[in-house]
């Protein structure tokens, strides 16, 4: 008997401190400045977290109408600060078309904004701070790769990954793709190369952690993960570790992982909230786990108490 009130009670503990940290979503409808922040790039600069994020419209039916950025600001994971749009590349007159995910990385002082334009070309603006105002830091695109991440390594040395799942570069098919930046942090140092066996769709993400590198990406409706020793590993390629989500709510899945406090977390984006669609997306995080070796725990989702959600539009194949 003393046994199984004991398990029950670590059972209930654990569903309590699951449920007491949850902070989803991030912003909610109704705030002040509420906006469909989606496609979350999750950075730490100075002890804070900033999430940049693609930017939905309030009566978007496709993703056609992205066309400017979004970031939020915490230095506890609680409390938010809503930037709102601080970046605009529309009023570049080199940039047009649709504009999905970006990334941003700092390096010799400056804050490096990535952002695709026309789906797939990528143009970078620069800042002194994580937040803005930011400037042209080219006049053309540095490159063209789908849903662009930017990557420094503990020597310095910079990369930038994406997927060719809409660009036709290298091997034919769609894989997690990965290529070095020259110094000046615009300018590709070596060919795009390829860095999984496996396809993937899109939401390229890399993160390093214990000396291990670790790669994540849209795979089906899922987000599955790599690991390797290596930022550019190409023999062999990455290797293929399983699916982190077991699912993906009415969104395709889109993700960035940081270490915070000594702590990893899993920001990532959801359609079923805010009254949203797979077109109008909010996001979101989790903590993020791993067992001994280095695998990553799957996550489940959460929702703060009382956030109601919406029926889940099943995503076309």
């Amino acid at each position: 008997m003393f046994e199984n009130k004991k398990i029950i009670g670590v059972l209930l503990f654990s569903f309590l401190v699951q449920w007491s940290w949850s902070q989803n979503p991030i912003l909610r409808l109704g705030d002040k400045d509420f906006v469909y922040a989606a496609d979350p790039a999750a950075e730490v600069y100075n002890d804070k977290v900033y999430v940049y994020c693609s930017h939905d419209q309030d009566t978007a039916v496709n993703y056609s109408t992205m066309q400017d950025y979004i970031v939020l600001e915490s230095d506890d994971l609680k409390t938010w600060k809503n930037h709102g749009v601080v970046l605009k590349p529309r009023e570049y007159s080199w940039a047009h078309g649709q504009m999905n995910a970006p990334d941003v990385a700092y390096k010799n002082g400056w804050y490096y904004f990535y952002f695709p334009y026309n789906k797939t070309y990528i143009g970078v603006a620069k800042s002194k701070t994580p937040v803005g105002p930011w400037e042209e830091a080219v006049t053309d695109k540095i490159t063209t790769i789908f849903d662009p991440t930017v990557f420094i390594d503990d020597d310095g040395q910079a990369y930038i990954f994406g997927s060719d799942s809409k660009e036709d570069i290298g091997d034919k098919g769609r894989h997690v793709m990965g290529a070095k930046l020259k110094d000046n942090m615009i300018e590709l140092d070596g060919p795009w190369m390829r860095l999984s066996e496996e396809t993937v769709a899109e939401a390229v993400h890399c993160f390093k952690r214990n000396g291990k590198y670790y790669f994540m990406a849209r795979k089906g409706w899922r987000t599955g993960y790599w690991m390797a020793d290596s930022p550019l590993p190409t023999t062999p390629y990455a290797e293929f570790k399983g699916y982190i989500t077991k699912r993906q709510i009415d969104a395709p899945t889109h993700m960035s992982a940081i270490e915070f406090k000594n702590q990893w977390y899993y920001f990532y984006q959801r359609g079923d909230v805010n009254n949203g669609t797979f077109h109008r997306r909010s996001a979101c995080f989790e903590k993020l786990e791993f067992n001994d070796d280095g695998t990553i725990i799957p996550i489940e989702y959460t929702l703060d108490k009382g956030v109601k959600t919406n029926k889940p539009v099943t995503p076309i194949k």
